[in-house]
């Protein structure tokens, strides 16, 4: 792995893995609605706004990525988006689930992303990665279903306790109190936000 110069300006705070039961419950129709897979960045600096254009978020490693091989659908290429200091920025599967899921959060949908990564987060745990323009690491997460890595069900999300924590560490993760997460907004959980 080649670090990027920008390695741990954003990092990977909350991520929605078990769409299948990521319901918010619509008063109005009595149906539940499903949110599908995402992703949630931040922008730790109190004070540098990164233009994260051109970025890559993929599951596949930094050096398939760079050679090309075996990446089809499996590199979501982050369109123009500013990270302001101290505020996220959301990645989703399904970027129309994801608007119906959280109609009701304005900062789940103002921290959205325009567009839908094509490939799943996969339940059994696995390595997924931010890239920069040059195709060098800025942030990559592995997480399991295994013990003592927290099991996330009933719409819960797997998000980070505390900022200054090792992402790769699973005491550093909890399961969301709040069903459904909170994509856009500092976690359910959290015992320090820098």
């Amino acid at each position: 792995m080649t670090k990027s110069p920008e390695y741990g300006a954003v990092l990977i705070t909350e991520v929605m893995f078990d769409a299948k039961t990521s319901k918010s419950e619509d008063a109005a129709t009595s149906k539940s609605k499903s949110s599908g897979d995402w992703i949630e960045l931040y922008n730790p600096s109190a004070n540098d706004a990164i233009n994260i254009t051109g970025w890559k978020f993929t599951d596949r490693s930094e050096k398939k990525v760079k050679a090309g091989k075996k990446t089809r659908g499996h590199v979501f290429v982050i369109p123009k988006f500013t990270l302001e200091p101290k505020t996220f920025a959301v990645l989703a599967r399904d970027e129309v689930a994801f608007r119906d899921a959280y109609a009701d959060r304005p900062e789940a949908l103002e921290a959205l992303v325009r567009g839908s990564f094509k490939f799943g987060l996969s339940l059994k745990g696995e390595t997924i990665s931010v890239l920069s323009r040059a195709n060098e690491t800025v942030f990559s997460l592995s997480y399991d279903d295994k013990n003592p890595w927290p099991s996330p069900d009933k719409g819960s999300s797997l998000e980070i306790i505390d900022v200054r924590l090792d992402p790769n560490d699973a005491l550093s993760w909890i399961e969301s109190y709040e069903i459904g997460g909170t994509p856009g907004a500092v976690n359910s959980n959290a015992v320090a936000w820098r």
